[in-house]
């Protein structure tokens, strides 16, 4: 979505210049610098979720937490 986003406000930016609009054309820096910036920061804490589920898994398979937790659910 994000993407989508800053692909519209580049096209909103290439008619600013067409239009000779500096006024748009410093608002649509503006919203694309902070569409930029959304990207980045979800791209970051997308690939940190992915690896701190993937260390909790990793460390609770090998306690044996899960199936512990698991086998009192369940009544195992």
């Amino acid at each position: 979505m994000s993407t989508q986003q800053a692909a519209a406000w580049i096209i909103l930016g290439i008619f600013s210049l067409i239009r000779l609009q500096a006024d748009y054309l410093l608002v649509v820096g503006v919203c694309l610098s902070l569409s930029i910036a959304n990207i980045i920061g979800f791209t970051k804490c997308n690939k940190d979720a992915k690896k701190n589920i993937q260390d909790w898994t990793r460390n609770a398979l090998l306690s044996g937490s899960v199936r512990s937790h698991l086998q009192s659910a369940f009544g195992v």
